[in-house]
């Protein structure tokens, strides 16, 4: 339960004092003028708060900004890729961030962040969480939103023809094979236990 103190009435409760020219500031009853004044000008609201509710919000809200932080810090790069192809919808083909160079340039990129990124994230996880338990399913999360851009990433490398944007076979199978080698990493790190530095 919350108690506030309402102070709604106290402008009324005012004015009726300074209107009352009989008024009794100092006498020993019921009709004492300042008594008066607190009784209708100050009142106690009360109401049910549900903390377990509230801290669940704030849990939620501090887990999911852990895994879009990490997310970003570990492949930023590959995440803003398949932003733009979701934002040019069925023409991202033909654009510039789908240009085999720089879909391979992202993904090498990617690959050599990554590793170190997320042994960083583990270290400093192990700095305030003992249990890998835990650090690993704080981490579960975040190797899934990568693993779901590489999917789609694969997908929009699939569905470019050789000749369009740089592409060929061999461009292809390369990125495939990046993309791949990054997940590799992530589940293996996902398996890792943690060194606790302190």
């Amino acid at each position: 339960v919350e108690r506030q103190l309402d102070f709604s009435e106290a402008g009324k409760a005012v004015t009726k004092f300074l209107a009352n020219r009989n008024r009794q500031i100092f006498s020993m009853t019921t009709e004492n003028a300042l008594v008066t004044l607190l009784r209708e000008g100050v009142s106690v609201q009360e109401s049910s708060v549900d903390s377990k509710r509230d801290l669940e919000d704030a849990l939620r809200s501090a887990c999911n900004d852990f895994i879009e932080h990490t997310s970003v810090r570990s492949a930023g790069l590959l995440l803003d890729l398949i932003a733009q192809c979701k934002s040019s919808a069925s023409d991202s083909k033909n654009q510039s961030f789908m240009a085999a160079e720089n879909v391979k340039n992202v993904l090498l990129k990617t690959k050599e962040e990554i590793k170190n990124e997320m042994e960083e994230t583990r270290n400093q996880m192990g700095i305030y969480l003992e249990s890998t338990a835990t650090q690993g399913i704080l981490l579960k999360p975040v190797v899934r939103k990568i693993c779901r851009s590489l999917d789609e990433c694969r997908r929009h490398i699939v569905d470019i023809r050789d000749g369009e944007n740089g592409w060929d076979s061999s461009f292809r199978a390369e990125a495939l094979k990046l993309s791949q080698d990054i997940e590799l990493i992530l589940k293996d790190d996902s398996g890792r236990k943690t060194v606790v530095r302190r």
